[in-house]
C-alpha cells in the first residue's frame, strides 16, 4: 500500500531499511545527539536478548576520507567500527556507491581515474554499448551498459577519480 501511495518515500525507506535494519527501537538519544564516552547504553532489540553498548574512545579524523574509529565495549567484548564524520565530509568529495540489487545503476568496477564520457543523459543505449573510459594502473577499461535503454543520469565527468562501486550512471530500461 505504501508503494502505491508513495513510491520514491518507500524505495528510499527500503534501501535504509536493507542497509541499517530495524532501527526503529533505538533510543532516540543515541540517534540524533552524539554519543557520551563512557556512558552505557541498553537495548532490548530482540525478545530475551539485552545489549549493553559502552563508547570507549572516538578516533581522530581522517582527512582523505572523513572517517573515523569509534570503540566501543558490546556486552563486554572490545569492538571497532569505522564511520563517516559527516561534519568533516563536506570537504571531502563522497560519492554515492550503486546498489547491486538495482540493475539500472552502474557502478564503477574498481577504482580509477575517468579518462572520456562516451554517454549523456537522454542517449538510447544497448545492452553492452560503451559508456565510459576507466584507467587503473595504466591499464584501460570499457565500461559497457548492463541493459538496453534511456540514460537518465551521468554521475561522473572526464578527469574524475573514482572509487570501486561509486554510482557513475543510471539507465531507464525500455
Amino acid at each position: 500500500m505504501s508503494y502505491a501511495m508513495y513510491p520514491a518515500v518507500f524505495e528510499e525507506y527500503a534501501v535504509h531499511f536493507n542497509t541499517f535494519g530495524d532501527v526503529s527501537k533505538l533510543s532516540s538519544d543515541m540517534v540524533f545527539a552524539p554519543v557520551k564516552v563512557g556512558t552505557e547504553y541498553v537495548y532490548d532489540l530482540e525478545k530475551g536478548r539485552r545489549y549493553y553498548i559502552t563508547p570507549v574512545a572516538i578516533g581522530q579524523v581522517d582527512p582523505k576520507t572523513a572517517e573515523q574509529d569509534v570503540f566501543f565495549e558490546l556486552n563486554g567484548a572490545p569492538k571497532r567500527l569505522t564511520v563517516k564524520n559527516k561534519s568533516s565530509a563536506a570537504t571531502v568529495i563522497t560519492r554515492q556507491k550503486a546498489d547491486p540489487a538495482l540493475k539500472n545503476q552502474v557502478g564503477a568496477p574498481m577504482s580509477a581515474n575517468v579518462l572520456e564520457v562516451r554517454v549523456a543523459p537522454g542517449v538510447k543505449v544497448a545492452a553492452g554499448d560503451p559508456l565510459c573510459l576507466l584507467s587503473a594502473m595504466k591499464m584501460e577499461t570499457v565500461v559497457s551498459s548492463p541493459l538496453s535503454g534511456t540514460v537518465s543520469s551521468v554521475e561522473v565527468s572526464a578527469g574524475e577519480s573514482i572509487g570501486a562501486q561509486d554510482l557513475m550512471f543510471v539507465i531507464t530500461p525500455n
